[in-house]
């Protein structure tokens, strides 16, 4: 077996992805549009809005375009507006609110329940909801900034000032699915004070700080990431490939950029071709459910390419069946 081949790590520039997180009524909206601006410069701004409209009350502060979700909060809402992100040429997306996914997930685990069957199966069904939609924040080439609810609880304190009990709100975890902090770059918890404290902090600009989110947090993040050496460009064709690139390199870089690809047309037409046929067709929902997608449209370039000759060896197989 030859020896893995290891390469020095290398930070490369890559769309950053952000969590903004705090109670009600301590700037979480506000906090993200000045993070949006700061990454964005003179870029455009998208906003994906759950609440209500309530970001059009900031449209007088901010220049921002918005798309507003009505429920059900489910995953195609989510996916649609943020590739419509992508491909307006918008330079940042938020995302206010991202808990209203996760409580979708608790919805329809709660209705699945109901009806019966195994809880921990029901788990899986509905948790693919969520993954469905953190992929595409995760793989969008796009600055994305996403805001989630803390739980509130209250407690009461003495004034230091006055000596009287006062009653303070509190915001602690998220609302959303346990470690959801890291998947994301940066986490900023907002307190009701308006200060900003990280949970999680890729970057070291903030860790161990108290803050009031501006426009300049999201300058300093823009410029850690222009610090990082360029994403690799595409691997060139065999027709213009530089004789001196080992085949090896480039088929590797190749697959790394083909999980991030949307597959072409003619995989989707050859997949579409396949499960006309009665031994392909009970294998698509296997696929689509293992890719996280809801159409064969939404698969990567890789798992287009794997599900063709998944298919193909099923094909074959049945051949040589029907043949004996």
């Amino acid at each position: 077996m030859s020896a893995p081949l290891f390469q020095k790590a290398e930070r490369r520039a890559v769309k950053v992805k952000l969590g903004v997180t705090g109670p009600s009524g301590a700037g979480k909206t506000f906090s993200a549009l000045r993070l949006a601006r700061g990454i964005a410069g003179q870029g455009k701004i998208a906003f994906i809005d759950t609440e209500n409209g309530s970001a059009s009350l900031y449209s007088d502060r901010f220049d921002f375009d918005v798309i507003n979700l009505d429920p059900p909060f489910t995953p195609d809402k989510y996916v649609e507006a943020i590739n419509a992100a992508v491909t307006g040429g918008y330079s940042v997306v938020v995302i206010d609110s991202f808990s209203h996914a996760w409580e979708q997930v608790l919805e329809k685990k709660t209705a699945m329940d109901a009806r019966g069957g195994n809880s921990f199966t029901n788990w899986g069904v509905a948790g693919k909801d969520l993954k469905t939609i953190l992929t595409q924040i995760l793989q969008s080439d796009i600055h994305i900034v996403a805001a989630m609810r803390s739980k509130t609880e209250y407690s009461q304190e003495k004034d230091e000032k006055t000596g009287k009990t006062v009653v303070k709100k509190l915001g602690l975890a998220p609302i959303m699915r346990d470690g959801i902090e890291y998947e994301f770059s940066v986490v900023f918890d907002v307190a009701m004070n308006h200060e900003a404290a990280t949970s999680k902090d890729r970057t070291g600009l903030f860790s161990d700080k108290l803050f009031q989110i501006t426009e300049k947090t999201g300058e300093q993040i823009l410029a850690w990431l222009h610090q990082a050496k360029p994403a690799p460009a595409p691997a060139p064709s065999a027709a213009t490939a530089p004789a001196a690139v080992a085949p090896a390199a480039q088929a590797a870089d190749q697959s790394d950029l083909d999980e991030f690809e949307k597959a072409t047309p003619e995989q989707v037409e050859k997949i579409n071709l396949y499960i006309k046929n009665e031994t392909c067709k009970p294998m698509l929902p296997k696929v689509l459910a293992k890719a996280n997608v809801t159409t064969v449209a939404d698969l990567s370039k890789a798992q287009a390419e794997k599900t063709i000759l998944w298919m193909q060896d099923a094909m074959n197989k049945a051949a040589k069946g029907a043949a004996a």
